[in-house]
């Protein structure tokens, strides 16, 4: 299940604010309903992708089938920026700009990322990485306008390796945070690490970002967690040990 293109969370569980609620907001804080409707996804202006047809096909050859590159209109703009304020704000108003990838590219596992890479450093492309699309940072928007690439790592969402007397556990960067939970309870561990994005963040996401949250005070930052990582560069593997 995707988050909610121009919100947070699950669109089937939203409901609406209590009038205590909505009476703060207006009185304490002065801030005003919107006067009209956001604008609907299916309403929203998507040009055509700029890749030409030599990438794409790099691209599907290194992610295992044209299945796994989407150039549809919706995935484009599910992968456009993050949460913040300032990225909901501009989505609902329409606004893609320059932060829209070309391409949404979904490997299966590390080999692919790198060969996902190799195609993109051949023909020009930038890779902006893509996990639960829970940053409030700027973190999924590209620095450069030329096209670029959304790297959504979904399919790479198993445990690979649990040792119960180090208690270690090796995690796919796409595994998202309460699947990673149910994996390890059925061992007797948990992650204990639940910041504001559980609910859709990812291991990945976590340990890019130096993750922390409403738990870190009792099992720290999850930066203080992480005992290896094991990064694909376009250059192949890089294994911090």
């Amino acid at each position: 299940m995707d988050m909610l293109w121009s919100g947070w969370g699950d669109p089937a569980e939203a409901a609406p604010l209590p009038e205590t609620v909505t009476g703060l907001l207006r009185d304490l804080l002065g801030v005003k309903p919107r006067t009209t409707a956001p604008v609907a996804l299916a309403d929203i202006a998507v040009p055509e992708p700029d890749l030409a047809p030599a990438a794409l096909q790099a691209l599907a050859a290194a992610a295992g089938g044209e299945e796994h590159v989407r150039t549809d209109a919706e995935t484009r703009v599910r992968h456009t920026r993050g949460k913040s304020t300032p990225d909901l704000l501009r989505i609902r108003d329409g606004e893609v700009g320059g932060d829209l990838p070309a391409a949404v590219v979904l490997p299966a596992d590390h080999d692919e990322v790198v060969a996902v890479l190799r195609a993109c450093a051949e023909h020009g492309l930038s890779v902006v990485p893509f996990g639960g699309g829970t940053s409030v940072v700027g973190g999924l928007a590209p620095d450069r306008r030329s096209p670029f690439v959304a790297l959504d790592l979904r399919r790479m969402d198993r445990m690979l390796a649990l040792d119960p007397v180090s208690r270690t556990a090796t995690l796919q960067p796409g595994l998202r945070a309460p699947q990673a939970e149910a994996l390890l309870a059925e061992h007797g561990f948990t992650l204990g690490h639940f910041p504001q994005s559980y609910e859709w963040a990812t291991i990945g996401g976590f340990a890019a970002t130096r993750s922390s949250g409403q738990a870190s005070a009792g099992y720290g930052r999850f930066d203080e967690m992480v005992l290896g990582l094991t990064a694909a560069t376009p250059e192949g593997t890089l294994d911090t040990g």
